[in-house]
């Protein structure tokens, strides 16, 4: 792997250098083994639900601990179903908000602290004035969960959602198939910036359309189309696709491009052969 994309770092694209992410996920942290039983999806699950849209939509992500690394360079944090909120993980957040940073945070978020405790202050803990609001009672229903936001009406394709009782916080979106139509997802503004929450599971069918308001929100642009098993990072003007699959992939383009890696000539369409890769320019 190195052999092939180590001389790519001259053309900016260093395999190596994660100065280019603008998005971030908590580090793992998940409910105890007494309480993971409550988990529907399990964290697991909801994290890569909410990874897999990133990779998706070829957005640079990187993984770390939010209590203790900075979040001051990127754009957006998301913090999917982060059980355990810790004192540095809550001052880090709080901080990055106040200065103009974006948190999206999603349901069973902050619930017990660093010892496995329930906060017996406002839930989610240490940031209910960060977000806002208060959560309630969690429910499941059936069917799934509709939303609307932005005028436009979707299905979650989930069960599970939280009440939320906004103080500070606007509502953004609202459950139209719940008894009270309840918040689905609200905005705070505390300081520069702004903390959104979203009342339920992390999957991607809940969160896709939450994210596409973000992106608007915060000036992010969605990586290249591509399509299915080919992933692509753009670095000064130039695209790296990469073929992931077994089968021959076709990617539209506009105009006549070259192919650094296979010194090809491609007019209209880039086509990548299994398992391979090309820097276009």
């Amino acid at each position: 792997m190195y052999a092939l994309y180590g001389p790519l770092s001259d053309f900016g694209l260093d395999p190596c250098n994660g100065a280019r992410s603008q998005f971030i996920y908590s580090h793992p942290n998940s409910p105890s083994n007494t309480t993971v039983q409550y988990f529907r999806p399990s964290y697991t699950e909801q994290v890569q639900g909410a990874f897999e849209l990133l990779f998706r939509a070829n957005l640079d992500t990187a993984i770390i601990n939010i209590g203790h690394d900075s979040l001051s360079s990127y754009k957006l944090v998301i913090v999917p179903a982060d059980y355990v909120m810790d004192a540095a993980s809550a001052k880090a957040l709080r901080e990055y908000v106040s200065n103009g940073g974006t948190v999206l945070m999603t349901a069973y978020s902050a619930k017990v602290d660093e010892h496995g405790q329930w906060f017996d202050t406002p839930l989610p803990g240490r940031l209910s004035d960060v977000f806002g609001l208060k959560t309630n009672a969690f429910y499941q229903v059936e069917p799934t969960l509709k939303v609307e936001l932005d005028g436009r009406a979707f299905d979650t394709g989930v069960h599970h959602y939280e009440v939320l009782e906004p103080s500070t916080a606007t509502v953004l979106a609202r459950f139209t198939n719940t008894a009270d139509h309840s918040p689905a997802v609200t905005l705070n503004k505390l300081g520069k910036g702004n903390a959104i929450y979203l009342a339920t599971e992390s999957r991607p069918s809940a969160l896709e359309p939450v994210l596409a308001h973000v992106y608007k929100m915060v000036g992010i642009e969605p990586g290249p189309q591509t399509p299915e098993g080919v992933y692509a990072r753009v670095v000064d003007g130039r695209t790296l696709y990469v073929n992931t699959t077994g089968q021959q992939k076709r990617i539209p383009i506009v105009g006549q491009k070259k192919g650094i890696i296979t010194d090809r000539v491609y007019a209209g369409a880039v086509i990548l052969e299994p398992q391979e890769a090309d820097l276009i320019q």
